[in-house]
């Protein structure tokens, strides 16, 4: 393949911030472009930003006039004229693959159904804090394209880009060069774009085939390489090592969940005084390696078994770059997540009559899939607390019969809304179909008001997209927190 792409024809399918950031790219290579949109008024948009060819894109039309088609993350590649282009011997890719050809930055990549956007950002949080220049790319942060312009005009080079990798955007790459990668999770997702779990699961692993060195977790089959047996740390698959092993269980070896004792000295607690007399000190989980304990969870901002995983994937990339564990720590406890993310965005009180509620309103808006869901309710397996859970959406051809057992033993009360709100009723036939958060709102209130509790939680966490009623997921949380502060006030 030719990558010298001056006065080559490419056609750019899709002109969202993803084809934009490719059409800057490939204008500054002088290739000769044109992009192509379901938006019939695209002729506009395209130029009045830049001299380019536009055309409305139909899903059988003719691309063979292209040494080069690149399809934007949100287009199905898998559509008619895709396959015909392909057969013709056509160059088909995706925006990440158009980077790896021309990236020379040390890149460490991050996919999973859940989760990634957290490790993506503390990882890049904790190398910024240990004095590295660090960018975030790819499904979270800047375009990695527009990296590439952005470095031509740098003196000071990047030491790092940590790219988050959809399973979108991995499907439709093959070059790119990752020194570490790791796969968080695979649960069921996207089956509307895929097809089946298998294809959606092939396509996340693709991220093997360009790691030099991978953290896998001992809870995760998939995480592992299909061809490597679990628990071999150091063997190498072709050019890809696992370099480290995170999980919940309590180990020897690599990164866990351990016990310490309160009166334990940890470097990074505020424990100086230890003192001998206190030989019936309480266990205290901790995160570990090797069986050595490094810091207690109760230092951590992040709560969640879930989000204990992710840690311990950011801690042990950082010591294979080998940088100041302590200082690393410090990063790690420091961290405070982002919005969306089982956020607690409110904690009240309700009076009625003699009695008071403390209630916690958490929005995880960001759960938009099954295992997201079943993630934030293993949060609260053994908490007494009256929980009411807010779900619904567009569950994207998804089952969601895995949640059925969970809800039933954990959520006193189940809300539904959105398209797929049905689904949930058929599962869970005592749900309360309401028609927005505002209604879900209220009706938890009412709820809690009934139950006689001292503390009850509300959980947003919808195990599904937010498309169907909101602009998105950041809409869907914040329309829900602004629900609660009305209904609070």
């Amino acid at each position: 393949m030719n990558r010298d792409l001056a006065h080559q024809s490419i056609a750019v399918i899709g002109y969202g911030i993803t084809g934009r950031a490719c059409v800057r790219f490939l204008l500054s290579q002088q290739a000769t472009v044109c992009v192509f949109d379901r938006d019939v008024n695209i002729q506009e948009t395209v130029m009045s930003d830049t001299n380019v060819k536009v055309a409305v894109f139909e899903p059988d039309m003719s691309l063979s006039s292209f040494s080069i088609v690149i399809v934007s993350p949100g287009v199905n590649p898998h559509l008619p004229c895709f396959a015909t282009y392909r057969e013709q011997g056509g160059v088909l890719i995706g925006d990440i693959e158009l980077f790896a050809w021309f990236n020379k930055t040390p890149l460490i990549g991050i996919t999973g159904s859940n989760g990634k956007t957290t490790v993506t950002d503390m990882l890049g949080k904790v190398l910024k804090s240990a004095g590295l220049h660090v960018q975030l790319a790819g499904n979270y942060g800047k375009c990695a394209v527009d990296l590439l312009l952005e470095q031509a005009h740098k003196t000071t080079p990047l030491d790092i880009v940590v790219l988050e990798l959809s399973s979108y955007q991995l499907e439709m790459t093959e070059s790119l060069q990752l020194e570490f990668a790791s796969i968080l999770n695979i649960t069921e997702d996207h089956l509307d774009r895929h097809g089946n779990f298998e294809a959606y699961k092939i396509a996340k692993q693709r991220i093997f085939t360009m790691a030099k060195n991978i953290v896998v977790c001992r809870d995760e089959v998939f995480s592992y390489p299909p061809t490597i047996e679990l628990n071999e740390v150091g063997i190498s698959n072709e050019n890809t090592r696992i370099c480290a092993e995170v999980g919940l269980l309590n180990s020897l070896t690599g990164y866990s969940v351990g016990e310490i004792l309160v009166s334990d000295c940890l470097s990074n607690s505020n424990m100086d005084n230890c003192s001998s007399d206190l030989a019936q000190a309480i266990a205290e989980p901790c995160i570990q390696f090797n069986g050595t304990a490094l810091f207690a969870l109760s230092d951590l901002h992040l709560k969640g078994s879930h989000n204990y995983i992710n840690i311990m994937i950011v801690l042990a990339i950082c010591d294979q770059l080998s940088l100041d564990r302590e200082l690393t720590i410090k990063a790690i406890c420091d961290y405070k997540g982002l919005p969306h993310r089982f956020e607690t965005i409110r904690v009240s009180t309700l009076k009625a009559a003699d009695k008071t509620s403390t209630i916690t309103w958490i929005n995880d808006s960001k759960a938009t899939n099954v295992g997201a869901c079943q993630a934030a309710l293993a949060c609260f397996t053994k908490s007494d607390d009256y929980l009411v859970l807010i779900a619904g959406g567009d569950a994207k051809g998804v089952d969601l019969s895995p949640l059925k057992e969970v809800i039933d033993s954990q959520v006193n009360q189940l809300i539904v809304l959105g398209k797929d709100a049905h689904k949930f009723i058929q599962l869970i036939p005592n749900a309360i179909h309401v028609r927005n958060l505002q209604e879900a709102v209220a009706t938890s209130l009412s709820l809690i008001q009934k139950a006689d509790c001292a503390n009850a939680v509300v959980l947003l966490s919808p195990a599904c997209a937010s498309l169907d009623m909101f602009v998105n997921y950041q809409d869907r949380g914040e329309i829900f927190a602004s629900a609660v502060t009305e209904q609070m006030a």
